[in-house]
């Protein structure tokens, strides 16, 4: 919705077609509406348990469905379809070969690549090479795609040929005004946790299957002796309850867990930790490029990158020495370098500047914006 407002702002019409809130306890909202001058569409789609594979992969279908017959009666404005879910592209491929109508896809993650990775699917089942066909076609109706880094870019290339005239990366953001840091002193939600003297190591956003979160946790187990070093994870997902698990069977007591917090509250949540912990399983390096880089980086926060070697984050780490990246498992490293930067108060204090420095010069909304805007008017 943030690109919508931006869009709509510099004078582009912005219509969005999505789904109900899939938050729990979210109370249900009105199939239309109106968003400072964006119209909203939501489409009816089923709400099974998404923390479970079945469930999921039902909603996404039944969205995707819904959203299809909607847009097959509508005019011919240009699509952005994004990657999630990974079956949202097909539309705009299917639209393009009925209408016409020309689509610019937005991808987050590679499908089904990243399926496979994470177990969902087999590397040599039907389904995958069907699949793969699909997103052939994708690729060539789709008259632009954007990527969030050169990585995920590399990985199509890899795949699917040459198709550089129409591939153009633009990275994901965070807006600088609204994160920015904040001295411990001074927020609230330090305060409320009573983190003011701690030395903070935060992980906030989904706690799911894309992440490698059980070695966050041995690391704790660790340094458990070092009172005033802190463990925050704020959010949810399918693999909070294995953590949380994990914790109390190790009987922790140096990690806190919160819910996800408020939109409002998060120039205070994102900005009261030290360290701040950006993290995919392996294997999805060149699938996906973690969203939290970027307000680990506009928060101010030195980057704990627990990801493959050669991967967005890794890169931006070693250009900008703004943290340390460490392979997914490496408990040892992972404890070296925290305790590196736990007892070198100058240290620690660098690589935060540095961090916001390079925030400030790559990845602030205002950046990405202009780029999405040169991509829409040259499909208009």
């Amino acid at each position: 919705m943030e690109l919508g407002l931006e869009l709509q702002r510099r004078g582009c019409k912005v219509n969005v077609i999505t789904g109900q809130a899939s938050l729990v306890g979210h109370k249900k909202l009105p199939s239309r509406g109106n968003h400072e001058g964006i119209e909203i569409k939501r489409v009816w789609c089923t709400s099974l348990n998404n923390n479970k594979i079945q469930g999921k992969a039902i909603n996404r279908v039944t969205f995707t469905t819904l959203v299809f017959l909607h847009l097959l009666l509508k005019k011919n404005p240009p699509l952005f379809v994004t990657s999630d879910p990974p079956f949202l592209c097909w539309i705009g491929m299917v639209l393009k070969k009925l209408r016409n109508r020309k689509f610019i896809y937005l991808l987050y993650d590679v499908h089904p690549d990243a399926s496979v990775k994470l177990g969902y699917l087999k590397s040599r089942s039907l389904v995958r090479k069907i699949w793969d066909q699909i997103n052939k076609l994708v690729y060539k109706e789709a008259d632009f795609i954007i990527v969030p880094g050169d990585c995920v870019k590399k990985t199509i290339e890899r795949q699917f040929g040459n198709i550089s005239h129409k591939m153009i990366v633009i990275h994901n953001w965070a807006d600088g005004s609204f994160i920015k840091p904040i001295n411990k002193n001074n927020n609230w939600f330090c305060k409320k946790y009573g983190l003011n003297d701690k030395f903070v190591v935060m992980y906030s956003g989904n706690i799911g299957r894309y992440h490698d979160l059980e070695t966050v946790i041995l690391v704790a187990e660790k340094l458990k002796h070092l009172e005033d070093i802190k463990f925050v994870f704020i959010g949810e997902g399918d693999k909070k309850a294995k953590i949380m698990q994990m914790a109390q069977d190790l009987r922790l007591k140096n990690i806190l867990f919160l819910p996800f917090q408020p939109r409002k509250y998060l120039p205070y949540s994102l900005t009261c930790g030290d360290v701040s912990i950006v993290t995919l399983e392996k294997g999805l390096e060149g699938l996906s490029v973690p969203c939290k880089i970027y307000t680990a980086l506009a928060a101010g926060q030195a980057v704990w990158g627990l990801i493959g070697n050669g991967s967005e984050v890794a890169e931006i780490i070693k250009k900008y020495k703004c943290g340390f990246r460490i392979d997914q498992g490496d408990v040892n490293s992972a404890v070296r370098n925290l305790v590196k930067l736990y007892s070198d108060k100058e240290l620690l204090a660098t690589t935060k500047k540095n961090a916001r420095k390079c925030f400030e010069k790559n990845f602030d909304k205002s950046l990405a914006i202009e780029k999405y805007l040169e991509i829409i008017k040259k499909v208009q």
